[in-house]
């Protein structure tokens, strides 16, 4: 059986990774076969000035205004310092080798982009493999279209702990559905 799986999520205030910047980072940790090891998991909100949550893209102003996060944003008072620490004294409790958890989630280069920038000792602390269920889903959808028309649809919630959960569910799925042992 393969380690464990570092399953992370941020909401950013845009998809810029040189000028926007992390506001929410989730992180959940599975087993190789795909289970929650601890449910509770880590769920940050970093404080950010109110000029930078209204200078936002109007994607970002709508759907965070909407689920609650820009409210959280303004109201938090944790740092970015204050957070990374934290998130890798998380990893660290379930993945106590440095170099052996492979990060994982949906389009996860996007959020690894933003965590080397502003999280770098969390990306180096991690294994250099990750795995990204956005590109199952996008060979699925050229090797085997009928198969995916049944992948289960998304809520679509846009929090970092929704998304999580639903990526790794997305990949149980796959593993399920897709990837059936002979």
């Amino acid at each position: 059986m393969a380690g464990n799986i570092v399953w992370v999520d941020c909401e950013m205030t845009g998809l810029d990774h040189i000028n926007d910047c992390i506001i929410e980072v989730c992180c959940l940790i599975t087993d190789g076969d795909l289970n929650i090891i601890d449910e509770e998991g880590y769920e940050s909100v970093i404080h950010q000035p109110r000029e930078v949550m209204e200078n936002m893209n109007e994607w970002c102003v709508e759907h965070h205004g909407k689920s609650g996060l820009t409210e959280k944003v303004l109201n938090s008072t944790k740092t970015l310092s204050t957070v990374s620490s934290e998130l890798l004294s998380y990893i660290k409790e379930y993945v106590p080798e440095a170099r052996t958890g492979l990060l994982a989630g949906n389009t996860i280069h996007q959020d690894r982009l933003f965590l080397v920038r502003e999280m770098p000792e969390v990306i180096e602390y991690l294994h250099y493999r990750q795995i990204d269920v956005s590109t199952i889903k996008e060979i699925g959808k050229r090797h085997n279209p009928d198969l995916m028309k049944k992948l289960p649809g998304k809520k679509m919630a846009h929090t970092a702990r929704a998304d999580i959960l639903e990526s790794i569910a997305e990949l149980k799925w796959y593993t399920e559905n897709y990837f059936v042992k002979p």
